[in-house]
């Protein structure tokens, strides 16, 4: 499904960016709340258990915001997906039975540094190129924001949401869009 790109183009945009941004990670929460802690260890998201999955997003939005910022100084980093895959594999393993608490903990500081990070950015650098692996090709930095930080998460609660049998209706567009 393809992404609905927003345009960013005053503080308004990007504050509805950023609540929407912080909405998805309070849902991802309030799903790893509901879900019995001895099956946060167990596989069930195409391989990964709940506790790699949350640092996965963890690790991405950290990701996200080290690629944008190079981006904006004009360096691009062409990862391959085949790394990038490569990459999610080690760390599936790795973080498999991480402490989801602690990986909260992290992604709800981390959420305060990247909404300062999106209202932050100036308007005319929107137009650099960040290099998206999963695209094989670039977006511009202010679809990275969007893609990086509210699609990518909305894409794995999906999968959680159908894993675990739980439906959703997405908001209707609010009156401030």
């Amino acid at each position: 499904m393809q992404p609905e790109y927003r345009y960013l183009d005053g503080e308004a945009e990007r504050r509805i960016l950023v609540r929407d941004m912080r909405a998805v990670r309070q849902l991802a929460a309030q799903i790893a709340g509901d879900i019995p802690a001895d099956r946060h260890y167990e596989p069930r998201y195409h391989g990964w258990s709940l506790a790699a999955l949350l640092a996965h997003l963890h690790t991405v939005d950290a990701y996200g915001l080290w690629i944008i910022r190079f981006a904006l100084i004009g360096f691009s980093v062409p990862l391959s997906m085949s790394m990038i895959n490569r990459f999610n594999d080690l760390t599936a393993g790795v973080y498999r039975r991480r402490v989801v608490a602690t990986t909260l903990s992290g992604i709800d500081k981390n959420a305060d540094k990247i909404a300062d990070f999106i209202m932050t950015v100036p308007m005319e650098r929107f137009s650099k190129q960040v290099y998206h692996p999963p695209s094989a090709g670039f977006l511009t930095v202010e679809k990275a924001l969007q893609q990086y930080f509210l699609f990518h998460w909305q894409e794995h609660l999906d999968t959680v949401r159908a894993v675990e049998g739980i439906s959703y209706q997405p908001p209707t567009r609010s009156a401030e869009e």
